[in-house]
């Protein structure tokens, strides 16, 4: 696979396509959590690492820490200073390093990877990139077609046809590759007896997976089990011309959705009600709930009616799971389409049944470009939503899947909130390091003197006080209205970063169908600070490649100057009695914000050497290193409980457990407050100026 003659084509309808490990078939991406590995009776959470650990035989310690890093792409970045020290043969030998890492990969998680291979069929199966087509392909032309050697996808292929033809005989084929120096930790790679069986090692992570190795800090409940008591299959399935749902229990109705739902088109005259938003987490709420801008009655004229239990899509969006039942009367965007029940379905199933993965994966293939294909929008038009089978189990049934998932979704929430209650406590403990090292320094005998800034009280004497906009400049670049509309870039919003870390993966979208606010120019070193919803305290320093990085004008850019150690400097915006300055000074109630010009005059106090900036970083990194791994620990298991819930939902609403003798215990009692930690995330993550995502 080593040429670069081997470049193929590959239609994205004909294939299994993957690029975020979220989607249906994301658990094929190297990036794919909850599949951990055992190497010399060393874990290793992804293939990502175990393939990044073998670049560096001759570096062990450069290898521990690959090993140590909790997120996959965080051991991917990693490993980039490094990557000039690779083994010398590494562009020779990574191929077969990769197959061989797979091949783990399934050895010790036998049941789900597997499953997941096989569900892909015959098709090819092909990594999405936009940068790399070697291991994937590119998106060319109008966004059907894909180029490159693809070879991930080329050994995933290959590893299914090994799955295909010797059952599980095949998770035994992980004899190291023949390969010189293939050493972990300074001694040779080996596979033996002594490693877990694949379902020992899977077993092995469940019970890990939801933070069994975390001290009990906060009191942390146990996550709903991967099987529900008193669950089975169906005794009896019959097949679907269908790859998203290949089948379904015997005695269920296959419905063409015009035959349940018909299509509602009742526009407001008056604008005088209520205007509905959509939020991925939250479904359709209160337009004045979730964002500053308030619009007009005399601008809603026009505005389509929804009332309670009618099903509203974000036709747009809807293979991304906008399409939710709502509760209350009010407007919703024209573009947006509302359903009303022709029989006597269980709405909340319906909004179930619609949002999950297969259902997801069935509207992508569905929807189809809008005006010209390169906008990169796709529409899921009524016509074709219409003629789609849908499967549907009896009301009583239907009822009993929907208390079921209540149940979970409760036991679920209760957990997120366990772990947001363990970070937010890691993270004030990592505060108190930052806050005594950036206003007292290390030196313990220095003399202190009056800062002159009130809120700051004393600093090293030698240290500098000077306003904010001396030390850096303040957005230094900007994306102007003439820029390509083909630009494409992640994109930093408000609800994508918390006090120091990024809060979850960036969109990646073009210029032209970007909110409006897209436009601050990021460059690693920076350091973002949010300007609106400032008691947010969404700060960040931007530590890794920033060549597409593009933030909401919701922050303000601060690049340091002359003299100003990158690093340093976010810690400096990080510290408790700067963010406590912004939000003194931040004006509004609901939606509190501060002038650029009034950040840039608050004085702050500098070393004045880059040397003593730096010795005073390596401290607070060294100190709070500990906590930054429970951190990222919590964050991974807050991900991964979030898609096992994907997973149950899915498996509920498509038969492929029978719920039919659940009964609920005494702890699946629910009240809607105890789900209110599944739509938190989305608390202050749409774009202000777009909260429906439309334009």
């Amino acid at each position: 696979m080593g040429g670069r003659d081997q470049t193929r084509s590959y239609s994205r309808k004909e294939s299994v396509v993957f690029l975020k490990t979220d989607e249906p078939f994301g658990g094929l991406s190297n990036m794919a959590g909850g599949y951990p590995i055992h190497v010399s009776g060393v874990r290793i959470l992804t293939s990502e690492a175990l393939y990044q650990v073998c670049r560096f035989p001759h570096l062990p310690d450069v290898q521990k820490m690959i090993v140590g890093q909790i997120s996959p792409i965080t051991a991917k970045m990693r490993s980039m200073p490094y990557r000039k020290d690779s083994r010398p043969d590494w562009e020779q030998v990574r191929v077969r390093i990769m197959r061989w890492s797979l091949r783990m990969k399934l050895a010790n998680n036998w049941n789900t990877f597997s499953a997941l291979l096989l569900r892909t069929g015959e098709r090819p199966i092909v990594e999405e990139s936009r940068k790399d087509d070697f291991w994937g392909a590119k998106v060319v032309d109008d966004g059907d077609t894909l180029v490159g050697m693809n070879v991930l996808g080329r050994l995933l292929m290959e590893l299914r046809e090994q799955v295909k033809q010797q059952g599980r005989d095949a998770a035994l084929d992980v004899a190291p590759p023949d390969i010189p120096q293939f050493l972990l930790f300074g001694r040779p790679i080996e596979v033996t007896s002594e490693s877990p069986l694949p379902q020992e090692a899977e077993t092995r992570e469940q019970g890990s997976l939801f933070g069994a190795d975390i001290a009990a800090t906060v009191e942390t409940p146990a996550p709903p089990a991967a099987a529900p008591s008193g669950t089975t299959k169906y005794e009896a399935y019959r097949p679907v011309r269908s790859r998203w749902v290949p089948r379904v229990p015997e005695h269920w109705s296959l419905l063409r959705a015009k035959n349940f739902l018909r299509e509602i088109d009742d526009r407001t005259k008056t604008g005088d009600e209520t205007l509905l938003s959509m939020r991925m987490h939250r479904g359709l709420v209160p337009h004045n709930d979730v964002s500053v801008k308030r619009i007009a009655p005399e601008d809603l004229i026009g505005y389509k009616k929804a009332q309670p239990d009618e099903l509203v899509l974000n036709r747009m969006q809807a293979g991304n799971a906008m399409f939710f039942r709502n509760r209350q009367p009010g407007l919703v965007s024209p573009d947006y389409a509302v359903f009303r029940l022709l029989r006597d379905d269980n709405p909340e199933y319906l909004g179930h049944l619609f949002r999950s993965w297969p259902m997801r994966g069935l509207f992508r293939s569905e929807s189809k470009g809008l005006g010209t294909g390169t906008s990169g929008f796709l529409r899921l038009y009524s016509d074709r939503f219409a003629a789609l089978e849908i499967p549907l189990p009896p009301r009583p049934e239907q009822d009993q899947i929907v208390a079921y998932l209540r149940a979970q979704d409760a036991h679920i929430a209760r957990f997120i909130k366990a772990k947001r209650d363990l970070i937010a406590l890691l993270t004030e403990q990592k505060l108190r390091i930052i806050d005594h090292a950036v206003t007292r320094g290390l030196d313990t005998s220095v003399h202190l003197k009056l800062s002159g800034i009130e809120w700051l009280g004393e600093v090293p004497g030698h240290w500098e006080a000077k306003p904010l906009k001396r030390w850096v400049r303040l957005n230094a670049s900007t994306l102007g209205e003439k820029t390509a509309p083909d630009l494409e870039f992640r994109y930093v919003d408000i609800g994508s970063v918390k006090t120091g870390r990024l809060a979850k993966e960036l969109e990646r979208i073009r210029f032209e169908a970007a909110p409006s606010r897209a436009r601050r120019v990021l460059r690693r070193g920076d350091t973002i600070i949010s300007t609106v919803r400032t008691y947010l305290k969404a700060i960040w320093y931007v530590n890794e490649e920033a060549d597409d990085l593009i933030a909401s004008t919701g922050f303000a850019v601060l690049t340091p100057g002359n003299g100003v150690e990158p690093e340093y400097l976010g810690y400096v915006i990080q510290s408790s009695a700067f963010v406590n300055r912004v939000t003194a000074n931040s004006i509004g109630i609901a939606y509190p914000a501060i002038a650029e010009s009034v950040l840039g005059r608050f004085p702050i106090a500098m070393p004045p050497t880059v040397a003593e900036q730096q010795a005073i970083v390596a401290h607070i990194q060294s100190e709070s290193a500990p906590l930054d791994t429970a951190i990222e620990q919590a964050v991974a298991e807050i991900k991964l409980i979030r898609e096992y819930r994907d997973r149950l939902i899915a498996d509920a609403v498509t038969g492929q457990v029978d719920l039919r003798g659940w009964r609920p215990g005494p702890d699946d009692v629910v009240s809607d407050d105890d789900l209110a930690a599944l739509s938190e995330d989305d608390v202050g993550s749409a774009d202000e100026e777009n909260p429906d995502g439309e334009d």
